[in-house]
């Protein structure tokens, strides 16, 4: 082989390698599925913790499934009360790619 077969094999592995989307990246700007189980007369509130300082509220009627955008799997937490909003010191559990409620 050439130095120049050696330099194109190089490039095109160097840059293959660069387009591909980490697992890091993918994680952080996943869509998560959550959805409320509740009783018909329920509304589920899902307070979403989102890094280090932010929060988000999700109000959902019973039934209702939807895909929230910007999570981190496994990383986030989020809590859940019926027909209130949680309170401060709610039990946190961990987001997961599959199905929260």
């Amino acid at each position: 082989m050439t130095r120049v077969q050696v330099t194109a094999i190089a490039a095109i592995s160097l840059l293959g390698a660069a387009t591909m989307p980490s697992a890091a990246a993918n994680a952080a700007g996943a869509s998560v599925p959550f959805g409320c189980d509740a009783p018909k007369s329920a509304t589920c509130f899902f307070k979403l913790f989102i890094g280090p300082r932010s929060t988000r509220i999700v109000q959902l009627l019973p039934g209702m499934k939807v895909s929230i955008p910007g999570l981190t799997v496994g990383q986030d937490h989020y809590c859940i009360s019926l027909n209130k909003m949680p309170l401060p010191t709610c039990p946190r559990i961990a987001i997961n790619a599959t199905y929260n409620h």
